[in-house]
């Protein structure tokens, strides 16, 4: 009888063991906000090649047409993790919105050809920015890290907004406005920096990140602090597998641009001749502080702040001493 017992327990055990088993390996859903750029094609690929699966989460990719756009839906409880270029995020962080830090993305190279430049009309005899005095320049927006970088450029080259025009042009139209002579420069990023070089529309003048902070962070992941500590599990693979995602892309450029074409739905044409991104997910606290040094200097941020208000505990181990 005592043995009788003694199974009967077993079994009773494993069956009271099982829904914590499943329960513990369930996968977690997360709501990711992306936009169709080549240095979002990491969390394409987490997705794609099962690393999310593999990390037991259940993703869905929400896509946004600016960064902006898509910490408004985070902080309205609409997506979980966004990507967002780090002197926005700065920003919104000043003005109360809540942001943690989860990853780096992208960084810009420490030398042309990058993702963004200024390119003026070949024949224009603009060769360099202290050449725009008296022209007229388009920018995507205004108060971005992007236009910032440009506006720095400007003022080391002794130009202001008094002899400089400064216009707002989104970047699918910069080439036909250029063409057109509707304005003489323009600052612009890839794929449209490609194809506007490539056609012989424009001539870059800079490489405006690589000429103001080399390396810069231009892309990185954030979610909701009240977000991070009901779902930290969540958070925490959600890392891992970006983490991942970025050193597969790292490996193997020529699959990386299939890639890109893949979540892009650009011609393959055009990315085979566009820098490829700097996926870089380590941290050199240094260059963060140079982005809020530069947001600082032209007042997009109120207060100078250090790189430590940015780098969040789960960033630590990524810090490059």
């Amino acid at each position: 009888m005592k043995a009788i017992f003694a199974s009967l327990g077993l079994v009773i055990l494993a069956c009271a063991a099982a829904p914590a088993t499943a329960q513990q390996t369930a996968p977690l859903p997360l709501r990711v906000a992306v936009l169709k750029q080549a240095g979002l094609t990491d969390v394409f690929v987490a997705r794609k090649s099962g690393i999310f699966e593999r990390q037991g989460l259940v993703v869905d990719l929400i896509e946004f047409r600016t960064g902006n756009e898509a910490i408004a839906a985070q902080q309205g409880g609409q997506v979980d993790v966004i990507i967002a270029i780090p002197g926005s995020a700065m920003m919104a962080m000043e003005s109360g919105f809540d942001l943690v830090l989860l990853s780096q993305n992208e960084t810009a190279k420490n030398q042309g050809p990058d993702l963004g430049s200024v390119q003026a009309r070949p024949d224009s005899g603009i060769a360099s920015m202290k050449d725009l005095a008296g022209k007229t320049l388009a920018v995507s927006g205004f108060h971005s890290q992007w236009t910032v970088a440009v506006q720095t450029l400007l003022r080391q080259a002794g130009l202001t907004g008094d002899n400089v025009t400064i216009v707002e042009t989104p970047f699918p139209a910069m080439a036909q406005a250029l063409k057109n002579k509707q304005i003489d420069a323009a600052a612009v990023i890839d794929p449209f920096a490609t194809q506007m070089r490539e056609t012989g529309v424009g001539k870059v003048i800079s490489w405006s990140y690589v000429e103001t902070i080399p390396g810069q962070p231009v892309g990185a992941w954030y979610a909701r602090g009240s977000f991070v500590q009901k779902n930290r599990p969540a958070v925490e693979r959600f890392i891992t597998a970006i983490h991942e995602a970025i050193d597969m892309m790292n490996a193997d450029e020529a699959r990386a641009r299939e890639n890109i074409a893949a979540f892009t739905g650009l011609d393959s044409a055009v990315i085979a001749k566009m820098p490829l991104n700097r996926l870089s997910w380590k941290i050199e606290p240094a260059l963060w502080k140079g982005v809020a040094d530069m947001m600082h200097a032209n007042g997009e941020l109120r207060a100078p702040h250090r790189a430590e208000e940015y780098l969040s505990e789960f960033v630590q181990a990524a810090i490059v001493k």
